[in-house]
């Protein structure tokens, strides 16, 4: 079956777009965060070169089983900071997803008045089961941003 399916999650976070961007962007901050629940990212795989053409990959390793590994590389597409970030990647390790098939994962900063985003994450096209499993992986992880930011003070 060919996937046709788009996940879409879209949080509201009490901080100004520069400082999610900058979470999404800045290497040893995205490996503080950027994994589910029972996940992490190993800090040495990041690489984050954000401009267009430049390349993203990291690996997320289950914190009770290491030989888990998940995958991702890829390139950026679109770079408008602090708007939008936009990579086709390829992920590894993930059940239903192909790892020959690239997928587009769009995230958009927009601004919601006084100091606060709209952080919208679009991704896929997926089977539409792997894009609701996945769904569920990109709550978890904007909830570990959130926990991020509340932890260190990102906002200020």
């Amino acid at each position: 079956m060919e996937p046709d399916t788009v996940l879409e999650v879209e949080r509201i976070f009490e901080e100004p777009r520069n400082v999610l961007f900058r979470a999404f962007t800045e290497p040893k901050v995205l490996a503080q965060w950027f994994a589910p629940d029972g996940w992490h990212v190993v800090p040495e795989s990041v690489e984050l070169d954000p401009r267009l053409g430049g390349r993203l990959r990291h690996t997320k390793v289950r914190d009770d089983d290491p030989a888990r590994t998940w995958v991702i590389d890829g390139i950026y597409t679109e770079v408008f900071y602090p708007d939008v970030l936009v990579s086709q990647q390829r992920i590894t390790g993930i059940e239903g997803i192909d790892p020959s098939r690239p997928v587009e994962l769009r995230v958009e900063f927009s601004r919601q008045g006084q100091g606060k985003t709209l952080l919208r994450v679009v991704q896929g096209p997926y089977e539409s089961q792997a894009a609701v499993d996945y769904a569920k992986v990109w709550e978890s992880i904007l909830d570990r941003l959130q926990a991020y930011i509340d932890g260190t003070g990102a906002a200020s």
